[in-house]
């Protein structure tokens, strides 16, 4: 998700720089509390605290929180060809079970997608501390 697009990063309510996938920034902070924050247009990170001492190196990521992006995709388009494939099948009529089908296959991934279109979109984005970084020690 969003491989073309960059995420702005804010420290404190200032934009501070931005990151594309894949990629990594080096921002320089003051030591003491900060409150960082991701966003890509309309959406964006629940804001994330971070406590800074001198001379100290924090890694962050920061991702997409869309992890039944996939499997519900593929639901959506199974619940498209269920009614093209069997659409010769039923040349006069189409059964109920089959339009019922279509409709618990297409439904969960609508569903999804207008959640994290509308109430979601605070939580779009993750921003985490990276503990795997191989730099970190």
């Amino acid at each position: 998700m969003n491989r073309l697009r960059s995420y702005k990063i804010f420290i404190d309510g200032a934009e501070a720089g931005s990151v594309s996938n894949g990629s990594s920034e080096e921002l320089i902070v003051a030591p003491g509390d900060h409150k960082i924050q991701c966003r890509l247009s309309w959406y964006y990170s629940p804001q994330f605290d971070v406590s800074s001492r001198q001379d100290e190196i924090i890694y962050l990521r920061t991702r997409s929180s869309l992890r039944l992006y996939w499997p519900l995709y593929f639901l959506l388009i199974a619940g498209l060809l269920i009614g093209f494939f069997l659409k010769k099948s039923f040349t006069d009529y189409r059964p109920v079970w089959l339009i019922w089908a279509q409709f618990a296959t297409i439904l969960p991934f609508v569903l999804y997608m207008l959640y994290y279109l509308t109430l979601g979109r605070k939580n779009y984005l993750m921003i985490e501390e990276d503990k795997e970084n191989v730099f970190a020690s």
